[in-house]
Order: C-alpha cells, then structure tokens, then sequence
C-alpha cells in the first residue's frame, strides 16, 4: 500500500472516531466518511461524506465546516505526523450517483 493510501485511511479512521465523539449532530442526521483523498504534498485532504436523511446534507456539511479547526487540531495530536492537513469538506458525489442508479435499477424491475 502506498503511502498516500495509507494516510488516507488513518485520516479516514481517525477523523470519524473524532467526529463521534466531539460533533453534537441532531439525532436524526446521520454523518459518515465514505473516502478521504490527501494531496501529494500532505496539505489538503478532501473529506468526502454521506448525511442522511438527503435534505439535511447541508445542513450537516455546516456543521462540520463550522467545527473544521477544532477537528484538525485533535486529529493533528492524534496522527504525528509531520504535516497535518487541511480539512475540506465535501459531500460525496459518488454516493448520490450509485443510489440514483440503484433507485433507476429498482423502478426498472
């Protein structure tokens, strides 16, 4: 496994145990880091997400932004790593296609 890859996933691991613990979400959203994509360079690491239900996904993507530097300096602690990245987070496009074609597949039987 590449390096990359595997600073992604710790990211992924770490972040999503960070969130859990310290982002107060109303009950009836649901947040999850589907993939995290970091830069080459270390600085920049895009944080892709699903919210469920679908019509809160903005506002469950807010409250993450607005939380952006308290979770960046814990996983900073957590991760020792040289370089920290920035968080950018994104809702997971990916997500919204793969249900859309399983919505289609389902109309379709």
């Amino acid at each position: 496994m590449q390096r990359t890859e595997k600073i992604n996933q710790l990211i992924k691991q770490q972040l999503g145990q960070i969130i859990n613990k310290e982002i107060d979400f109303p009950d009836n959203i649901l947040t999850t880091i589907t993939r995290v994509e970091t830069t080459p360079d270390f600085k920049t690491a895009k944080i892709h997400l699903t919210v469920l239900p679908e019509n809160l996904r903005g506002t469950g993507l807010e409250i993450l932004r607005k939380n952006k530097k308290n979770l960046h300096n814990i996983l900073k602690k957590q991760l020792k790593t040289k370089f920290t990245p920035n968080l950018k987070f994104l809702i997971d496009e990916q997500e919204i296609y793969a249900s859309e074609i399983d919505r289609l597949l389902d109309e379709i039987k």
